[in-house]
């Protein structure tokens, strides 16, 4: 894919960029700086997070995030608290127009978290684009959940679809997902098997495509935040873990070929980048897609359409409701 890349005008990319900040509290300010120093070099237009750290009036993390690369908070909610006692959840930023934003709610109460992140922006190539962050379920045998939870965005997004029909729609699904590639989850997301409603959908999954395979990884048994986790949930010897790829970026439908294609995918925020030490217990990704102009296309907001303020953040605890802040 790099020679196509080179041959696609840098205006007609759309660049998302995925992470997984980690919401431990061990040295957070200076993953978090150095978080937003590569975020500053990637010059993403979209940046889906998981496991922001919140506070009961907002979130310091996203404010240093925000103030790092210019973009805007379009969607946040901290729905669960760690075992840190640590608010955290998921989060859509971008530097592009708002036409819709809001969450996902996923009907799993057997889960700690409760909803996925999703904003309907307006591209600068005339695209309505619908984005998602999310974070699945963890534990190897809440695969079952993790299929459900999926279910539900799939079945939003179609919904979001179909209202944006006429201004040119395009969907992305980015997060961590907790699960492998032959997962229920991804067979299900790719066309190879039901979801728990019995119906059936299709993703194209941008490593798959323009991703490298040699770098495909994204939990890495000798990354030392990983494995900081894994001792905090019981593992004694974390070296002895797998490798393994949960972190993904999707674009809705058979996207070869089409607006929405994957162009370049590469991780990102590892331990080999000039900074030689991790920012968080996962690797990023960072994903290029092709977004061409729409000929004629209306790219302003039109009246009716809901505009989310810049900067909404919804909080949720344990013992009360939602409440904007």
């Amino acid at each position: 894919m790099t020679d196509l890349l080179s041959r696609i005008p840098a205006e007609h990319l759309l660049r998302l960029t995925t992470l997984n900040l980690n919401h431990d509290p061990a040295e957070i300010e200076r993953r978090t700086g150095m978080a937003c120093d590569e975020l500053s070099v990637l010059a993403s237009e979209i940046l889906c997070l998981q496991e922001v750290s919140f506070e009961h009036d907002g979130s310091a993390q996203l404010a240093a995030v925000t103030a790092e690369t210019g973009l805007a908070v379009v969607a946040a909610t901290a729905q669960a608290r760690s075992k840190h006692g640590i608010l955290t959840g998921n989060a859509v930023l971008s530097s592009l127009p708002v036409l819709e934003a809001g969450r996902i709610e996923f009907g799993t109460p057997q889960a700690p978290l409760q909803v996925a992140e999703y904003a309907v922006l307006q591209a600068r190539t005339g695209q309505s684009l619908i984005i998602v962050s999310a974070h699945l379920c963890w534990g190897g045998d809440r695969e079952g959940v993790r299929l459900a939870q999926m279910t539900a965005i799939d079945g939003r997004v179609r919904d979001l679809v179909e209202r944006y029909r006429d201004r040119h729609p395009v969907a992305i699904l980015a997060g961590d997902f907790n699960t492998e590639p032959d997962s229920d989850t991804h067979r299900f997301l790719t066309g190879r098997g039901a979801g728990t409603n019995g119906g059936y959908t299709y993703w194209t999954d941008t490593f798959t495509v323009a991703g490298d395979p040699d770098d495909a990884v994204t939990v890495a048994a000798g990354n030392h935040w990983a494995q900081v986790t894994a001792r905090g949930v019981g593992i004694d010897f974390p070296e002895m873990l797998p490798d393994r790829r949960i972190d993904f970026v999707y674009t809705y439908g058979w996207a070869y070929g089409r607006t929405g294609s994957p162009v370049a995918v590469r991780r990102c925020f590892t331990d080999t980048t000039r900074y030689g030490f991790p920012a968080s217990d996962h690797y990023g990704l960072t994903a290029d897609l092709w977004t061409p102009p729409v000929p004629g296309a209306n790219i302003t907001i039109e009246a009716g359409h809901e505009t989310a303020p810049t900067g909404q953040l919804a909080v949720i605890t344990p013992d009360q409701d939602p409440v904007l802040v």
